[in-house]
């Protein structure tokens, strides 16, 4: 007969099941009694979470900018990092004895990482479309704590909240404040570098009084006057000099000639006093009342007057000349004189000439220190008043944020006292562990069966022997054995009742009474 591969058929499986049931009975009881155990006694953990809403700031930005530009997200992670550092947390510990005797036993960097574990901070996103931001940003944020006592939990997150919404208000005020006392700094800074420039500027003026560009055209007006002036001292001069040859002339032919060929010309009393008045009278238009020649003159006029008065002219016959003589050698002097003074007058004009042309020649120069330093004037006074108005604007922000107008965190929820723990989720437990103890009852048939090398039924002896049987007698029970079946039936039932009762008591006493219990199941189901 023609030989071909067995299959097994469903009275084969059957016949496996009836065969092996005990190793598919006794890995079920086994994995359901582990997970039952597992749900039962894994302690419950709750879970209390604070909900803290982020809202904008009151006061429209186009009248008070604030000082605070980062994001909320931005903002939210930096807070968390400086809220869960390692003395607040001890400091958390500590304040609600949240570990009991472990507190002492366990270090305190391991106690740090279960308490940072038992915190999460969780950002709600949303999208934002503005000239500001645009994509995602944090609208609101949620601070979860779990612990295995509900109370704990409460009480910690209110804890938590309180820091975050502290530390937000600190962090922001704090950096308003520095900003306020960075710009303050620099605003000092800046005045005393104008302080210092306006110092240079006046004394480079002072030095340059003389060759100021402002006073250029003054010197350029007073130098043409001093021109000028010369020109009339040298006209001046020119005819002074031609009266005085004139007169010399007049001189030359009025004077008497004496024995040694020179004029002299002798003059009485009343001729010298004519004399001494005419050269007063030149003089005085020149010079003060206090110039040593007109006292001179006012002396030796009272002289004359004095010897006249006296009628001291004895002599007055022996003199030779005329008065006309003598008052045109009086003018000749008064003109000597006056060129003399004419001469130091033209000198002076020449050195005031040479001086504005000096002064003129060096206002360029001036001119363009003068500019560097003006110009390092307006640059520093642009950032002075730049930096000014900036300070303002962080005193303004400043004021927003010490009276909470700015953007702010706000509780939107407050942590409430949980009354059903999160985990563990004792129901999928024990549905987990009922899949998982069907699972590994079949697994433990399909490995005994894979394992024992006994022919059962019609198929494993075709593929023993190669060939297919002629007639497939069935097994025939004798009363000893179905006794012992019924035995081994009374005896897995019984276990199991035992298991089901052991279990239903400690979920009564460990977990929750069964009445309770049945009454949240049937709840659960309904």
């Amino acid at each position: 007969m023609e030989y071909n591969e067995p299959e097994l058929t469903l009275r084969d499986y059957v016949a496996i099941l009836r065969r092996r049931y005990l190793y598919l009975i006794i890995p079920f009881i086994l994995v359901l009694g582990v997970s039952i155990a597992v749900s039962v006694f894994t302690p419950p953990v709750y879970e209390s979470t604070g909900t803290i809403m982020v809202e904008s700031q009151q006061i429209p930005d186009n009248f008070v900018q604030s000082t605070i530009t980062s994001y909320a997200d931005e903002r939210i992670g930096v807070i968390t990092q400086r809220v869960m550092i390692r003395d607040n947390l001890l400091r958390i510990i500590d304040k609600f004895n949240l570990f009991g005797s472990d507190r002492n036993s366990i270090p305190a960097s391991d106690l740090v990482d279960r308490m940072r574990n038992m915190v999460s901070v969780q950002i709600i996103s949303a999208d934002i479309q503005g000239q500001r931001n645009n994509g995602r940003t944090a609208i609101s944020f949620k601070i979860s704590v779990v612990n295995s006592e509900p109370d704990l939990a409460f009480r910690v997150a209110n804890e938590f909240v309180t820091l975050f919404l502290d530390e937000n208000l600190r962090n922001r005020i704090s950096r308003a404040s520095e900003t306020s006392d960075f710009l303050n700094n620099e605003t000092q800074k800046l005045k005393l570098e104008l302080e210092t420039i306006e110092n240079q500027v006046a004394e480079f003026k002072q030095i340059n009084s003389g060759s100021l560009p402002e006073h250029l055209d003054m010197r350029i007006s007073q130098r043409e006057r001093a021109i000028n002036a010369q020109e009339n001292i040298d006209r001046e001069i020119k005819n002074l000099e031609e009266q005085r040859n004139f007169l010399e002339i007049d001189l030359a032919s009025a004077s008497v000639r004496t024995g040694n060929g020179e004029a002299e010309i002798l003059l009485n009393p009343e001729q010298e006093l004519t004399r001494l008045e005419a050269q007063l009278l030149e003089k005085s238009a020149v010079y003060g009342a206090a110039h040593p020649d007109i006292t001179s003159l006012n002396r030796k006029i009272s002289q004359v007057k004095e010897k006249i008065a006296n009628g001291d002219v004895e002599d007055s016959n022996s003199l030779v000349g005329d008065p006309v003589s003598a008052k045109i050698s009086a003018r000749i002097e008064a003109i000597e004189d006056r060129i003399v003074v004419q001469n130091r007058l033209k000198a002076e004009a020449q050195i005031l000439i040479a001086t504005l042309e000096e002064t003129i020649i060096q206002t360029p120069q001036t001119e363009r220190g003068l500019r560097a330093l003006n110009r390092g004037y307006e640059n520093a006074l642009e950032q002075y008043e730049s930096i000014k108005a900036k300070l303002m604007d962080a005193q303004l922000s400043e004021s927003l944020e010490e009276e909470k107008k700015a953007e702010r965190f706000l509780i939107l929820e407050p942590p409430v006292l949980a009354e059903t723990p999160i985990r563990p989720n004792r129901a999928k437990i024990m549905a987990l562990g009922v899949f998982i103890a069907i699972g590994a009852g079949f697994a433990a048939i399909f490995l005994i069966e894979m394992i024992d090398g006994s022919v059962y039924g019609l198929a494993r002896l075709t593929e023993a022997i190669q060939q297919q049987p002629l007639a497939n007698i069935p097994y025939i029970e004798t009363g000893q054995e179905t006794a012992k079946t019924r035995k081994r039936v009374k005896v897995l039932a019984g276990f199991s009742v035992a298991t089901a009762v052991c279990a239903m008591v400690l979920v009564h006493f460990l977990y929750l009474p069964l009445d309770i219990f049945f009454i949240k199941v049937w709840g659960r189901i309904s």
